[in-house]
This record gives C-alpha cells, structure tokens and sequence, in this order.
C-alpha cells in the first residue's frame, strides 16, 4: 500500500546521519560536490563517500531516483 511505501522511506530516511541528511539536501537541489565539499568544509571525496552511503541506505542508484522515491513519500499539493 502507499501507506507501507511511505512507513519504508521513512525508516531508511531515519538511518541516515545528520550529516548525510545534509548532503542529501544538497544534492536534491542540484549541487554539485565540489561545491558540497566546500560548502561543508570537507574533501570532496568525503562528500563522494556520503553519496554513496545515503544511495545505499535509501535503496536508490542516483540522485533522480532519490528525488523520485521522496516525490512520491511526500508529493506537492496541486
């Protein structure tokens, strides 16, 4: 049901760090690492790592994919 799909993002949104929560944030809006990395304060390849691990955790292969799995957790009014 819509319901369960909703209850399981989010219980893998809760798996995530604050500061992947961060990253992820930023990379929904279009950042790109570099700025991230700089952004934060971090190397890149600690943004990279991030990534990485919010993708696994949240079951998806890319940033669109996360968008759409959010869209779809939490759709507009409209």
């Amino acid at each position: 049901s819509r319901q369960a799909a909703a209850r399981e993002v989010d219980e893998r949104l809760a798996q995530l760090t604050s500061r992947e929560l961060e990253v992820m944030e930023r990379v929904l809006t279009g950042q790109m690492n570099k700025v991230i990395a700089m952004d934060l304060g971090v190397t890149m390849r600690t943004v990279e790592v991030h990534r990485a691990r919010i993708f696994d955790k949240m079951g998806v292969r890319s940033a669109v994919e996360l968008a759409q799995l959010l869209t779809a957790r939490h759709p507009k009014p409209g």
